[in-house]
């Protein structure tokens, strides 16, 4: 399945199944994103139209609010996104994670919080295999069954 969704810079798109939700909104301007992990830094360039996408692993009030917040941190506030090393303890404690760029597929057999890579993101298992792509004035949502989508005012 493919689905086109309007989408701008004022706007936050969720995407819901079951057990977990993402968020999903445009960089808006151009801009450098920054990448920490334990050995280096990394900055990533990114466009008005490119893609921040933030996984959360429930379906509630909190994870809603959370994905939120840790997309304003990365995108109004200039917070970077962190990387953990695998197996680092702190995995298991992350509620939302977050990845930027042109494209983003969600799979639910990798650790939270330990890809550099931006073109993948953990996410629960409602979502995997779902690819979310920067289209001018929208998103294009590649696969998953049974999603609610959503538009709403982001600010």
């Amino acid at each position: 399945m493919e689905q086109r969704v309007p989408l701008d810079a004022g706007e936050i798109l969720f995407v819901r199944s079951a057990d977990g939700a993402i968020g999903v909104v445009k960089s808006g301007c151009a801009r450098q994103i920054f990448i920490e992990t334990v050995d280096d830094e990394i900055v990533m360039a990114v466009s008005a139209e490119d893609l921040l996408v933030a996984s959360g692993f429930s379906n509630d009030s909190t994870t809603t609010k959370a994905i939120v917040c840790t997309l304003s941190l990365i995108r109004d506030a200039g917070s970077p996104l962190i990387v953990l090393p695998k197996d680092h303890p702190a995995s298991s404690r992350l509620r939302v994670v977050a990845s930027v760029g042109k494209r983003t597929v969600l799979r639910c057999d990798i650790e939270k919080g330990t890809h550099p890579e931006q073109d993948v993101l953990c996410g629960p298992a409602g979502l995997s295999g779902l690819e979310i792509v920067a289209a001018k004035g929208s998103v294009v949502l590649r696969g998953g069954d049974s999603l609610t989508v959503e538009r709403k005012p982001f600010r």
